[in-house]
């Protein structure tokens, strides 16, 4: 982790309310070389987990969670923020603070894509 804490030192920007913008390698764009050493971090970490799947958040969380899954040899589930129409009537439906737009962001899956019983890994 020590590549992802120097880039957060030199160009990330606390905005204040726990906010950290990291716009230039995370979430507006994405650093695929930065990503992809934090993803064999993680797993590295969570490779005990016996996860059978790694779950994560749209938008920011994508890009670690799919690197995490590439080094764990699993899919990657994302929690959508609005339910499309190819998604079944019946979805599991959470809600969490969005702390960049300061509002409570409902997050929805498919429950296909959660087989009860099985450990989820969640990177966001």
């Amino acid at each position: 982790m020590r590549l992802l804490k120097e880039r957060i030192r030199t160009q990330g920007k606390y905005l204040g309310n726990g906010i950290l913008k990291v716009d230039s390698f995370v979430n507006h764009q994405v650093d695929p070389l930065l990503m992809d050493a934090c993803g064999r971090e993680f797993a590295s970490f969570f490779k005990d987990a016996d996860a059978a799947r790694v779950l994560t958040a749209e938008i920011s969380g994508i890009a670690p969670a799919l690197m995490t899954a590439k080094y764990l040899g699993l899919p990657v589930v994302y929690a959508r923020k609005n339910k499309p129409v190819t998604m079944p009537d019946t979805v599991y439906l959470t809600v969490a603070p969005s702390h960049t737009k300061g509002v409570m962001a409902e997050l929805i899956v498919s429950p296909e894509y959660l087989p009860a019983g099985e450990n989820i890994l969640i990177i966001d």
